[in-house]
């Protein structure tokens, strides 16, 4: 499958859903509004809210919620291929019920005890009773599609396109895939009309890599979870993907400036941790003390920045520390408005803010610096 730069982009956010799913983790409807508010402030295309069946209260507060205060809002549920299931789906009246098959062989005879044939009529009846109850768009995700044989898993996306699915979303159910394996997946749907889509879990940390593989080579939709919420080791995770879009390939128009505040705020409900050095959203990603660094920086942010802090909501912040360079302290010492002091009187300041940076295991602060440079 060829790789096409014209070719519109869409990201599904499935939080609600699978990032859920996460072990320990639970969002109340207060937490769920307010995800879905900083997901459409984002500029998601579309928000997966949950799985349809009747013991998921929520739901339908949720998809009035959506109606009622982002009208243009695109919203979905996750459903199984049962009657009972798809005709509540439809009566919440969701942009689009993405139904769910296994495409694989393990799955379909040792989780369902069933063969393909079961898989292929059930698939073409569900379908067709989602838009008989006036689903406005069918979507068809097939489960395990990494491990499922080709040709079958080819046979279902013709089953759904010819009953009427709008959309295929292909999961690698277990993280299996490599960048390279999501392209052959793919290419084994080259003539199926229906939109592509691609789910990646992250078992072997490849999640977001394959995500954007996979849209890079044909998939119009691509999944993630804000922090890579999800069962085991997650999913793609959204802060990534869409920053990497957005900032490196001019692809979609989402507002990156809402990433930080909208991923603490999911951390905090679902009791996982930001580390520091996190992609896109860490607090020190752009803090730097290391001399040739900070001379790079000083010179052209450009040299060791991949993008402007300012584009994700972020600051930069460039330390004096253990590392320092004699460029970084006369800076500095610019900066704090202190003058600058002879070549012998330099190489002392540097030495002495170096040893203090070691005892005290940091970078220095403002007040430290000034004490040093101004103490005999």
């Amino acid at each position: 499958m060829k790789k096409c730069a014209s070719r519109e982009i869409k990201i599904i956010d499935t939080t609600l859903r699978e990032g859920e799913q996460s072990p320990g983790v639970f969002f109340d409807l207060r937490v769920k509004k307010n995800i879905i508010s900083g997901l459409a402030g984002l500029g998601i295309d579309e928000i997966e809210i949950g799985v349809a069946c009747r013991e998921n209260g929520d739901l339908n507060i949720l998809a009035d919620y959506i109606r009622m205060i982002y009208p243009q809002q695109f919203f979905s549920l996750w459903c199984r291929c049962r009657e009972a299931d798809i005709l509540y789906g439809a009566s919440l009246r969701p942009s689009c019920l993405s139904l769910s098959i296994p495409a694989s062989d393990l799955h379909l005879e040792k989780k369902l005890g069933k063969n393909r044939q079961w898989a292929l009529n059930r698939l073409r009846r569900s379908i067709q009773q989602a838009l008989a109850a006036g689903v406005p768009r069918v979507s068809v995700g097939l489960e395990d599609a990494s491990r499922a044989d080709p040709e079958y898993a080819r046979e279902l996306a013709l089953a759904a396109e010819e009953a009427g699915a709008f959309r295929l979303r292909l999961a690698d159910t277990v993280g299996i895939c490599t960048p390279g394996s999501v392209i052959r997946l793919l290419e084994v749907f080259d003539g199926v009309k229906m939109e592509l889509g691609i789910h990646c879990h992250n078992d072997f940390g490849m999640a977001t890599a394959n995500t954007i593989t996979g849209l890079e080579h044909g998939a119009v939709w691509g999944d993630a979870t804000l922090l890579g919420l999800g069962e085991r080791a997650g999913n793609s995770r959204l802060e990534e993907v869409l920053a990497l879009l957005v900032l490196q390939k001019n692809r979609g128009s989402y507002n990156l400036k809402g990433l930080p505040e909208l991923s603490r705020m999911v951390a905090e409900e679902s009791g996982h941790e930001i580390s520091p050095s996190c992609p896109i959203i860490g607090e020190n990603i752009f803090s730097c003390d290391t001399g040739i660094h900070l001379q790079g920086l000083l010179a052209d942010p450009a040299t060791y920045e991949p993008f402007n802090p300012g584009l994700v909501g972020a600051s930069r912040n460039l330390l004096t520390g253990s590392k320092a360079g004699r460029r970084s302290i006369v800076a500095t010492l610019a900066r704090l408005g202190l003058p600058l002091p002879d070549e012998s009187g330099l190489t002392r300041l540097m030495r002495r803010i170096r040893s203090l940076a070691v005892e005290q295991k940091r970078s220095l602060d403002d007040q430290e610096i000034r004490e040093l440079a101004t103490s005999s």
